[in-house]
């Protein structure tokens, strides 16, 4: 009696169709009886399927939306045209590059601008030079303004000297104030300060103190970057486009959902060494000096656009029999339906058939519904579509 009683425990009991067991974990394991996950050890999970549930749907309740943070969108007409999208990189506008030079040969004897990046005025000082010559220039100028003064209307000879002394401190750099002060002064300047003539930023420094400088010779190059050059490769196959194209938009990744409208200023005419791409630029206006050298950017180029049928490019589930979508119905749950694409940018995709205009799309948290119908119903949700 004892065996019997036993053996007719060991009996399980069955397992109704509709009931399967998974791992919260892992939801890809289905058993049909309770135990332990292969992959992570833990307890299966009973699930129930709703047996009222239409194949390829799936009820979720209020709460459970608002915790998946699904949202939705009706399906209504976009304007979507032929584009590329361009990996780009913010370049100086080298026609805003200006350089501070020395105007004389001498000794570098101060710096007043020592780290790249600083922004410098015009009018700021830039560098202490000392040169003989400029001494030298200065005594003779001097000296001629003495004779000027003492000789006055007897010799224009000393007049024609120190007009000429003058102009060769002007050639060289020294400013009408500078003069005026030498003037003044009775005095030469052993070290002359020069200024900037221009605004910008330093974009490199090209002496150090105490350095020899030849006449002419760069000290400081200055970037003006209230206008900055947006560059990026274009393959050759694709200029017939770029020819036809209506605007380039630029969309810079450092400032979320800015797009700005400019248009394809230069092409180079000549590929790129040992390969089949030509650069292109697009120049951005920058007054406020947000757009900094070395950012990185998207140029796209947009073609003539038309009218479709179109929905969010993130509301589109890839599997490998095709692509999906869900949809919220009139009854309130959400049914995985196939489709087909045409033309799609990174924004928005055609949808050539599977859906109509007016029905409400998933545009966030599709994936999280194909798992929860994964876990709830144990099948994927594609199975149920005919390819």
């Amino acid at each position: 009696m004892l065996l019997a009683v036993a053996c007719k425990n060991n009996i399980s009991e069955p397992v109704p169709t509709n009931v399967y067991y998974t791992c919260s974990m892992d939801p890809q394991v289905m058993e049909k009886k309770p135990g332990t996950c292969p992959i992570c050890k833990m307890d299966l999970v009973r699930v129930e399927i709703d047996p009222e549930q239409k194949s390829g749907e799936i009820k979720l309740s209020d709460a459970q939306i608002r915790l998946a943070n699904i949202q939705t969108d009706t399906i209504r007409p976009h304007l979507l045209g032929d584009e590329i999208t361009l990996a780009a990189t913010i370049k100086e506008n080298q026609n805003g590059i200006n350089l501070v030079t020395s105007k004389i040969a001498g000794r570098i004897e101060r710096l007043y601008v020592r780290n790249e990046g600083e922004q410098i005025r015009k009018g700021a000082a830039v560098f202490d030079l000392y040169s003989e010559e400029l001494v030298s220039t200065q005594q003779d100028y001097l000296l001629a303004l003495e004779n000027q003064k003492r000789y006055q209307g007897n010799d224009l000879s000393f007049s024609r000297i120190a007009e000429a002394a003058r102009n060769k401190l002007m050639l060289w750099g020294l400013t009408e104030k500078q003069i005026t002060e030498i003037e003044k002064s009775g005095e030469g300047k052993n070290v002359v300060t020069y200024y900037s003539k221009y605004s910008g930023f330093v974009n490199e420094i090209n002496v150090s103190e105490g350095d020899y400088v030849a006449e002419g010779s760069g000290v400081v190059s200055l970037a003006d970057l209230s206008t900055v050059w947006v560059e990026a490769q274009l393959y050759v196959t694709d200029l017939g486009f770029l020819h036809q194209a209506q605007e380039a938009v630029v969309d810079v990744p450092y400032f979320p959902g800015r797009m700005l409208k400019g248009e394809v200023n230069f092409v180079n005419p000549a590929l790129e060494a040992s390969s089949k791409i030509v650069l292109i630029r697009v120049e951005l206006s920058n007054p406020d000096g947000e757009y900094q050298p070395g950012m990185q950017a998207w140029i796209t180029l947009k073609g003539k656009g038309r009218k479709v049928m179109a929905v969010p490019t993130n509301a589109l589930i890839q599997g490998a029999d095709g692509i999906t979508l869900w949809l919220r119905n009139e009854e309130g749950n959400f049914e995985n339906r196939m489709v087909t694409i045409g033309k799609s940018n990174k924004d928005y995709t055609e949808i050539l058939t599977g859906v109509q205009f007016g029905e409400t799309v998933v545009v966030s948290g599709a994936y999280l519904l194909n798992s929860e119908y994964i876990f709830k119903k144990g099948a994927d949700p594609m199975a149920g579509h005919e390819m």
